[in-house]
């Protein structure tokens, strides 16, 4: 009876013992998770690792520490965690999206598929997974089944304006553009404060030769103070295409004062700006700045060449297009206006020397018209005319005008 007794109290106590274990693992793991939520990654792993130690079978544990592995940057660790407990529990679904999530910022798209398959397989309305899918599909260039993936999303949580954006950026990688200019705007009628919807919608319009469009949007999102750099640098742009110089000024101005940028593009932009307004003296200063940083930049090279071309210093002018064409030989423009210096100094076989090499390059209706002046004066009149005609028949204007007189 004694016997009886002992053995009772024994499988008591051990119940009574395995309770307590029980609870302190489960405290442990909302502890964990707890610490996790506020970002204590370390001390949640810390938290986790006591779980395991108690009890080994607790999967949640794993995914979770393996998890916060992947949050510290520890990819390996969390790939370990994550497997074994897929091999405690293979329906838990949790830990098939993590791992999916840590083989996606690995690069490891075959396999970051297989887990967010996996994962809807098992539930078929966790949001994450078909989100992080989409962004694996986007990654690999699959747009139209990332496309898939944010529209079944937002018919399960429509009210997302960043899911609208998300696919109006799929739709405008395919050029479904009226898709795209839908999506962007529902994103902007969901969060009227959407800085980055703005901006997206801004580069779609501009990209897709709506340039006014993205002015009011870029101004909109640099008033949201969202990437401010880059969307002066874009408004600056769209600006310039619509031929608002003064306003392109200013914000190239803005970007070089305040945002203290050095790049080459920015000067040359301003400097053509200036040339448009015939602010030749601003734009010369632009352009020179460039080619004392860069003087290879062709593009600078060429600007101030015309600039001298205009008053009347020949000389500086073929000296510029000479470094142009040592910078890059096939450009076009540079052999024109270099010939147009020869002709202005009766230099007229040099001057056919360029054309020519321009036209070889490039038929160019302003280098054939040049080329058949050239021919005109040494009373070449057949040459002259056909060329005249080629010109023309590339809608050269100043040939267009005189090739029916010239050529009767």
């Amino acid at each position: 009876m004694r016997n009886n007794l002992t053995i009772i109290c024994f499988i008591f106590l051990s119940l009574l013992i395995n309770k307590s274990y029980s609870q302190s693992s489960a405290e442990l793991y909302n502890k964990g998770l707890a610490l996790e939520k506020d970002a204590k990654y370390t001390d949640a792993i810390a938290s986790f690792t006591k779980v395991i130690e108690n009890s080994p079978y607790y999967y949640e544990a794993f995914t979770e520490r393996g998890y916060c592995s992947f949050l510290l940057g520890n990819n390996a660790d969390a790939i370990k965690d994550l497997n074994i407990a897929i091999a405690k529990s293979k329906d838990y679904h949790l830990a098939f999206y993590y791992r999916g999530v840590v083989y996606l910022d690995k690069g490891d798209y075959l396999n970051a598929g297989n887990d967010f398959n996996k994962t809807i397989a098992l539930k078929p309305n966790f949001v994450d997974a078909y989100v992080k899918r989409a962004e694996m599909n986007i990654k690999t260039k699959n747009h139209e089944a990332a496309i898939n993936d944010y529209t079944k999303v937002i018919s399960m949580r429509g009210n997302d304006a960043s899911l609208y954006l998300k696919r109006a950026k799929a739709y405008n990688k395919i050029k479904k553009r009226q898709e795209a200019a839908k999506d962007y705007s529902k994103a902007i009628e969901l969060k009227p404060d959407y800085a980055e919807a703005y901006y997206e919608r801004g580069i779609y319009y501009f990209s897709f030769g709506k340039p006014e469009a993205s002015i009011n949007d870029f101004t909109k999102a640099i008033d949201l103070n969202y990437n401010p750099k880059d969307a002066y640098t874009k408004r600056a742009d769209a600006y310039y295409q619509t031929k608002k110089y003064n306003e392109a000024i200013t914000d190239y101005t803005k970007l070089i004062d305040e945002f203290k940028m050095t790049a080459s593009d920015i000067h040359v932009k301003r400097g053509k700006c200036y040339v448009a307004i015939n602010n030749s003296e601003a734009a010369m200063k632009d352009f020179s700045k460039v080619i004392n940083t860069d003087k290879d930049n062709e593009e600078a090279l060429i600007m101030r060449a015309n600039i001298y071309v205009k008053q009347n210093k020949t000389q500086q002018a073929i000296i510029d297009f000479k470094k142009a064409i040592f910078t890059n030989p096939n450009n076009v423009n540079a052999y024109v206006g270099r010939a147009r210096m020869y002709i202005n100094q009766k230099k007229y076989d040099a001057a056919l020397d360029d054309l020519n090499e321009a036209i070889k390059i490039k038929p160019d209706g302003e280098a054939y018209f040049l080329r058949g002046g050239i021919k005109s004066v040494k009373n070449d009149t057949y040459g002259a005319c056909k060329d005249l005609k080629a010109s023309a028949e590339l809608g050269y204007e100043e040939a267009i005008a005189k090739v029916d007189e010239f050529c009767k």
